[in-house]
């Protein structure tokens, strides 16, 4: 019969197992108490010494606990402000498995400077007060003096002789050539994809005028080739009609709040508001028109056989619009290097660019078939 092991080789068993453990095991045990309560290797524990050692254990157990207690209510304080304070750098935390998982940060999406542009409207202080300065030009290059000698420049002439020819036809009263209108879309395609590079380093106004004229064109594009060609072209009217009143909000949203804010700080130009509210309204018919388009699956099929000259309205008014908003364009480009400034630049815009054409294609055009919207 074996015989029971004695409460010393318990002790020696226990300890011995203790100073196996881990040093991170060891890590979470409670510390001793300060009278010392756990007996070395080889010491036998009596019955008093068991019980004070258990009473100083439990008393120790108790401090541990109020402690623990203490640092987890720290350490969550800690960790509830580092998590506020890692929300606010942008990282997020994760729950997973039970453990809180922080996952790197991602950078946040870059905000083109194109959208940025429109939040600068009205912010150019540099526009004197109207009544100061009206008509005030400033001097720079003469036209001779600008750069024509790339593609760029030979496709601007190209629409400038095409544009003439385009305004004899139309007193004429004679249909435009579907070789008229694929060169046209050719023509105008090249200046507008050209003229990018040139345009970033244009104050915040100009730029949005590009962009925006950019995304009109590309729409008066897609229109002309479909009134061209139907049945190849007719549904890039869609998408590209997105473009359309995307950059029409794009650019109203700029310069209305552009010429609020000259009003309000009395800075204000007067004759730049006959220009803007013309535009406003061919880009409203422009407007209903698509939107003809678009509630009329069956559009293609039928508007153009029932009035018969639609589609030669319809690609008379997109070349004359492809012509005014590139010209719109060069005036800037006028503005800028100093061959055409104040108040002469505005006034010949305004007439050149807006109304003058737009009178002219109204008047050769009324007698027609057609219904444009």
């Amino acid at each position: 019969q074996v015989a029971p092991p004695s409460v010393g080789q318990l002790s020696v068993r226990s300890h011995q197992q203790g100073a196996a453990m881990s040093a991170a095991q060891l890590a979470f045990l409670p510390a001793p108490a300060a009278g010392g309560v756990l007996p070395t290797a080889g010491e036998a524990l009596g019955p008093g010494r068991l019980h004070s050692a258990s009473a100083a254990s439990a008393e120790a157990a108790s401090q541990q606990s109020s402690a623990t207690s203490v640092a987890a209510a720290a350490a969550f304080s800690v960790a509830a402000a580092a998590a506020v304070q890692r929300r606010r750098r942008g990282r997020v935390p994760r729950h997973a498995g039970g453990y809180d998982v922080l996952e790197r940060s991602t950078p946040g999406m870059e905000v083109p400077d194109e959208i940025k542009d429109i939040e600068t409207a009205g912010k150019d202080v540099a526009t004197p007060h109207w009544s100061t300065e009206p008509m005030k030009e400033k001097k720079g290059l003469t036209l001779a003096m600008l750069d024509w000698k790339d593609l760029h420049g030979a496709a601007c002439g190209a629409s400038g002789v095409l544009f003439v020819a385009e305004m004899v036809r139309f007193y004429l009263g004679q249909k435009p050539t579907d070789i008229e209108c694929y060169f046209a879309a050719v023509v105008y395609g090249i200046i507008y994809a050209s003229r990018f590079d040139g345009i970033r380093g244009l104050p915040a106004h100009f730029r949005v005028t590009f962009y925006a004229t950019t995304g009109w064109s590309f729409y008066y594009i897609a229109h002309l080739l479909a009134a061209t060609n139907p049945e190849m072209c007719a549904h890039w009217v869609y998408p590209t009609g997105i473009v359309f009143v995307a950059s029409t909000i794009y650019f109203y949203k700029h310069w209305i709040e552009r010429m609020y804010r000259h009003f309000v700080e009395d800075r204000f130009r007067p004759y730049y508001l006959p220009g803007l509210m013309g535009l406003m309204y061919f880009h409203w018919l422009d407007c209903v028109d698509l939107f003809n388009q678009w509630v009329d699956p069956t559009y293609w099929q039928t508007v153009p056989l029932t009035l018969t000259d639609q589609a030669w309205t319809i690609q008379d008014v997109r070349l004359t619009g492809l012509f005014m908003s590139s010209m719109a364009l060069f005036m800037i480009t006028l503005h800028n290097k100093g061959v055409l400034t104040g108040g002469r630049n505005t006034l010949l815009t305004v007439l050149g660019t807006i109304f003058v054409p737009a009178l002219f294609l109204t008047g050769t055009h009324a007698t027609l078939n057609a219904s444009f919207p």
